[in-house]
């Protein structure tokens, strides 16, 4: 039975952009060759991916079709699996009261199903399944309570990985108390179980996480070396986009703090960073970032340039939707511009002539985009 509970949380969620392929291909293969308990590992392995990438209902789908399954074979375990991931994609992505009634049921179903059937991990995977339902939507003391109790069995049952992402729940309900020593002591602990393991990305996702908690804490200067740390730690191993979120930290932390230089500053080194990893489509996206920023800064001539190198970009891409907001932002930027000039004039004037300075517009400038933007389609840049 422990085997049958390995098997339906081995997916491994480093990459959850390329998961779901990957599960699905396995369930499809699975299907053909009959075996339907392996179809139903499949399944909650695909709805889990699928989860990760916010696809909320197909992911439901999958679990669906996966208790189905079970209960049709009488495979316990896995229709105890089943219950619990419908649980836990509740928990992410739920919203209204019938999805807490199907959340809160599913891991209360779970929880006493495993225990009928004594399989400890199982009970496990059942309480972190609740506590992140407690996270979503009931109270943080029970999402604690929950979340410690699952650490111990994932403990006693030789699970480190699940262990460690149970720490993270438990530093979820930690959060959401308003308790960020303690959150920062959960995450701390779930690093030394990936130290432990070898695991030098998800070694490397703790100290992003710590950070950013500490953040909260109000510890910039923690924070900020930590943030250095984690860059490292994924440019050791080659995750550039993983990096390129945590320098979108330390840029966030740069504006949160009025240091605007130094945004600008990491946001040119995240456009670089992406072109260097051949990755066009981001560098374009951090371009734009790059423009707003120095729109906001009021330097229109240098936002103009960068906005316009990220349109080209975009267009070879055959990016439509970064197209349209790169037009936007050229839009905005010629409005910002042209309103400086009449206000630059009204200054120059302002002994002899009386000017109202407030709502300065431009009339039609929405429409002159969309003309812009038809023009574009019609030069089969797409």
């Amino acid at each position: 039975m422990t085997q049958d509970v390995d098997d339906f949380l081995s997916m491994d969620d480093e990459d959850p952009t390329t998961s779901p392929a990957v599960a699905e291909a396995a369930q499809v293969a699975l299907e053909r060759a009959g075996d339907k308990r392996g179809q139903a590992i499949a399944k909650v392995r695909l709805a889990e991916a699928l989860s990760l990438t916010g696809k909320a209902q197909e992911a439901m789908a999958q679990a669906q079709e996966a208790l189905d399954i079970c209960e049709d074979m009488r495979f316990e375990v896995g229709r105890g699996a089943a219950l619990a991931a419908i649980a836990r994609i509740c928990a992410a992505h739920g919203a209204g009261e019938d999805d807490a009634e199907l959340g809160f049921d599913s891991a209360q179903d779970a929880l006493r199903h495993f225990r009928k059937i004594g399989v400890k991990r199982g009970e496990a995977i059942a309480l972190w399944s609740s506590a992140q339902m407690e996270c979503a939507f009931g109270t943080p003391r029970q999402a604690v309570k929950l979340a410690s109790e699952a650490i111990v069995l994932f403990q006693d049952s030789g699970a480190s990985s699940l262990e460690a992402r149970a720490c993270h729940s438990l530093a979820d309900g930690y959060l959401a108390a308003g308790d960020t020593r303690r959150a920062a002591k959960a995450i701390e602990r779930a690093m030394a179980v990936q130290a432990a393991l070898g695991d030098k990305t998800k070694e490397a996702k703790c100290l992003h996480t710590l950070a950013t908690i500490e953040l909260q804490s109000n510890e910039p200067e923690k924070a900020t070396e930590l943030l250095g740390k984690a860059r490292a730690g994924f440019k050791a191993i080659g995750d550039y986009r993983a990096e390129a979120m945590v320098m979108d930290t330390q840029r966030d932390m740069h504006l949160a703090a009025g240091r605007f230089v130094e945004a600008v500053q990491i946001v040119k080194e995240t456009a670089t960073h992406f072109h260097d990893a051949g990755d066009r489509g981001r560098e374009a996206r951090a371009l734009l970032k790059l423009s707003e920023l120095l729109l906001e800064g009021g330097d229109t001539e240098k936002s103009q340039k960068v906005a316009e190198v990220a349109a080209n970009i975009l267009v070879e891409a055959r990016d439509e939707e970064g197209v349209k907001q790169a037009f936007e932002l050229m839009g905005a930027v010629k409005h910002a511009s042209m309103k400086r000039e009449m206000e630059a004039v009204i200054e120059l004037n302002s002994g002899f002539m009386h000017v109202p300075k407030h709502l300065i517009v431009d009339p039609g400038l929405n429409k002159r985009i969309q003309q812009s933007y038809g023009e574009a389609l019609q030069k089969s840049l797409f």
